[in-house]
This record gives structure tokens, sequence and C-alpha cells, in this order.
């Protein structure tokens, strides 16, 4: 696997990363709550290099804030997006939540540790939806 100190990063290549994710929104069970899901696209295991790193780190970072106090905001425009079947809203927040993701991996990526925190991060067993 491509380690990000063997290939540069740049917010550029994080923000490609983040929004070659799949991505989407469901209400589900009695109460209807909210889920975001956030995988690698098929095919994402002929992508090499840093893109593919990023891509990793990014969805396996959202599983770690996926009940944080920051998605409050976009769980409440996805989940009334959702019960309105309105298509342009829920397109809307996951875009708001890509660049959520992509501002913490950049925090993550200018922070002390920053190098070693990714590879942890792009580390973790992802596998795109079936």
């Amino acid at each position: 696997m491509t380690d990000v100190r063997e290939s540069p990063v740049s917010d550029t290549l994080i923000e490609e990363a983040v929004s070659r994710l799949d991505m989407a929104a469901r209400l589900e069970g009695p109460n209807r709550l909210l889920f975001l899901d956030v995988a690698l696209p098929r095919g994402a295991e002929d992508i090499d290099g840093a893109l593919l790193f990023l891509m990793r780190a990014a969805v396996e970072l959202h599983a770690e804030i996926q009940g944080g106090d920051a998605l409050a905001d976009i769980e409440e425009t996805l989940e009334d997006a959702l019960k309105g079947d309105d298509r342009h809203g829920i397109d809307e927040g996951c875009d708001i939540y890509r660049g959520l993701l992509a501002s913490q991996l950049k925090a993550i990526w200018k922070g002390q540790y920053g190098d070693d925190r990714l590879a942890d991060l792009s580390a973790a067993q992802v596998k795109p939806w079936s």
C-alpha cells in the first residue's frame, strides 16, 4: 500500500479523493433514523498511489466521526431532504458532508503527526459497497 510520505499530498488531492467516494443517505426503522453511508467506489482497487490512500483514510474518518456533533446540522438537512424526497437537497447535504470530510482530512494532514495519522486511517480495512 502506498504511504502518504511516498507521494505528495495537497488540498486538491484530498478534495479529489473525497469527491470520488460513494455517498448515500437513508432513513430506516420505525423511528426513521438517518444513516449516512460512505464507501470506496467500485473499482477503487485499480486506483493507485496517494489518491487511494486518501480515499481509504476518508472512509475510515467517516466511521470515526459518524456520531459526533459535527454532523448535527448536516444530518438535519439530509433528514428533511429525505423526508421530502428532495433529490437536490440530498445531493447538497452529501456535498456539505464531503466538504466536512475534506476539511478534517486537511487538518489531520497539516497536524504535527499528520502523516502517521493518515497512514493509520488508510490502513483500516475498507470495502466498497456490494
